[in-house]
């Protein structure tokens, strides 16, 4: 073959690169230099006894080629196991990660080893889509190895991706099956993304009124950063926990287990807002970024967006084909509107009837002062859910009607409104039309897929669609994203370890929600039938004995109605465990 020729031929494609290279390099240019000629020593081997060979080792990338689908995989895995266990003594933000794609494609090879076309192309754009020290691969790698090597894949959807006209279908890898769903490790969902706490902005306007002005900033900040799919962002509500305290970040670090935080502060001069953020690094109270905002008043709510793309670029955070559009999206325009929605919220976030009645009139402000904006309407749907789910409406069929339809105008005004999506997934949900809720749900999720509501959202249409131990994951990881959850996050996990028969692990479960709520109910009636099945008879029915005490009016039938099983031979187990331990 001459100096010229080429061949064309079938191969299975690995790329990888190192994430935050260039933060690495600026922080200790001679320690990251050394890392990564350690980390191409181990790329080489793993990539060598799998009958590979490296075709480029150029900055901080690697590319190799293998003659078998299932090498490429099982050295890729052995290769991230190597470099995790090598850097388990190395801090977390020194730590070299890399991410790895693997795509099984057409090739062009030239007689000097140098290989090109599309399939070295989808190998790079799945390794973009890696998480840090993960693996992402395509259908074709999936398909070709399943059954063949001791990996599990999750299903990440058709991916549109840069330079290439068909989406790809793109799967994450892990190396082993993953553990019950019902004991993961605790923090395990953030370790595997970079993680990030936003702070309630300082309100040094001089004026307390305000208050609702600079917490829309932090929101918005929160807002943005959650759409983003490398980056764990935990929940206003336990952020916000921190409000007009005097606070160690380090602290804040540890106890919601993130690895940055952001505070800032918002101060106002006649018609000028000056608004100040500065990134820390909570393990070391280093501050790795800060920045100083001047805007007029009516622009200010711009903010952040800018405060938010300023984080992306400063953690390197490589967004996805078309997600940047989504994420900087500014739902309410006006300062006006946005106020309204902050001061409904608060409201909404009271979790009781009066709150809830309340935030729908104030979300029914914010859609007369922006017509054009989904959020008013959405909010409002939910509110109709939420009467729904929590057993507070009056005329079910009627909240029922409002949430789909206010959901589905919020969606026609905006397709990529979460809070539309919920609305109409709760409407199908209560309707019988499951597929419909859990592709609603999802749409909500994908949406804002690090926002800890949407997966709670989720593992609710998940549960009574007969979907457990995803329902326990997603659940699992919704607490993970809200230290500082609402209780019925816990309900809904013990409710799905309990329908799945993981009749311990509930009854611990439930231990925590009535630790906490020792009145609540549900979580009561979950009790006694979790105690019933694990054949704890006389424990059970004192329970209940003791709820009939305190609540003369319930009974199995409107405990179970109410609840919009789709099994029906789950809903009568229920049934049938309640009544044995006594209740009417």
């Amino acid at each position: 073959m001459s100096a010229t020729q080429t061949r064309q031929r079938l191969a299975a494609i690995l790329a990888a690169d190192v994430a935050g290279y260039s933060r690495l390099m600026a922080d200790d240019e001679r320690g990251t230099i050394a890392a990564l000629d350690a980390a191409r020593i181990v790329f080489r081997e793993h990539i060598r006894a799998h009958h590979g060979r490296v075709i480029d080792m150029a900055g901080d990338s690697v590319l190799a080629v293998f003659e078998l689908a299932s090498g490429a995989v099982a050295a890729a895995l052995a290769l991230q196991k190597e470099l995790d266990e090598r850097a388990a003594a190395v801090p977390d933000d020194r730590r070299m990660r890399f991410r790895v794609g693997v795509h099984l494609g057409e090739i062009i090879e030239k007689d000097d080893g140098s290989v090109y076309g599309d399939g070295v192309n989808i190998a790079a754009r799945l390794e973009g889509l890696a998480d840090p020290g993960g693996i992402t691969v395509s259908e074709s790698i999936r398909n070709a190895v399943r059954g063949k090597i001791a990996a599990s894949f999750a299903d990440l959807g058709e991916q549109s991706v840069k330079n290439l006209d068909q989406p790809v279908h793109a799967f994450s890898c892990a190396g082993e099956a993953p553990r019950s769903p019902a004991t993961p490790a605790p923090g395990e969902y953030r370790r595997r993304k970079q993680s990030i706490a936003v702070l309630a902005f300082d309100n040094m306007t001089g004026d307390p009124d305000q208050v609702h002005f600079c917490d829309g900033i932090s929101e918005d900040i929160i807002t943005d950063l959650s759409k983003i799919n490398g980056l764990a962002v935990i929940a206003r509500q336990s952020a916000f926990a921190y409000k007009g305290k005097a606070n160690d970040l380090r602290r804040i670090g540890r106890e919601l287990g993130v690895r940055y935080v952001l505070e800032g502060s918002v101060r106002k001069s006649g018609n000028r807002v000056r608004v100040t953020a500065q990134l820390i690094e909570a393990n070391s109270g280093t501050h790795m970024w800060a920045q100083r905002y001047d805007r007029e008043f009516d622009d200010v709510f711009l903010v952040g967006d800018e405060i938010a793309r300023d984080i992306v670029e400063a953690l390197d955070i490589r967004l996805a084909h078309g997600e940047e559009a989504r994420i900087w999206r500014r739902a309410v325009k006006t300062v006006a509107g946005r106020e309204a929605f902050m001061r409904a919220w608060d409201a909404y976030a009271q979790s009781t009837p009066e709150g809830n009645r309340a935030a729908r009139e104030m979300f029914l402000e914010v859609a007369r002062l922006e017509p054009e904006s989904p959020m008013g309407y959405a909010y409002v749907g939910v509110t109709h859910a939420v009467d729904v789910t929590q057993g507070w409406s009056n005329d079910v069929a009627l909240s029922l009607s409002e949430a789909r339809r206010l959901g589905t105008k919020a969606v026609e005004l905006d397709e990529a409104s979460a809070g539309g999506h919920w609305a109409r997934a709760v409407a199908a949900l209560f309707e019988g039309g499951f597929e419909e809720a859990v592709a609603e749900a999802r749409m909500s999720l994908e949406i804002r897929p690090m926002c800890a509501g949407p997966r709670a959202g989720l593992a609710y249409v998940q549960l009574y669609s007969g979907s457990y131990e995803h329902a326990i994951q997603n659940a699992r990881n919704a607490i993970e994203l809200n230290p500082v959850y609402p209780g019925w996050y816990l309900y809904l996990m013990a409710a799905a370890q309990h329908f799945a028969g993981h009749e311990h692990e509930a009854l611990r479960t439930l231990d925590q929600v009535l630790a906490a709520s020792p009145r609540l109910s549900f979580a009561r009636t979950l009790r006694i039938a979790t105690l019933t099945a694990l054949g704890r008879t006389a424990e059970a029915k004192a329970e209940a004995a003791q709820l009939l005490r305190e609540r003369a009016d319930i009974s199995v039938e409107r405990i179970t109605t109410t609840q919009p099983f789709r099994d029906a031979a789950q809903r009568q187990r229920f049934a049938d465990a309640l009544r044995a331990a006594g209740l009417p």
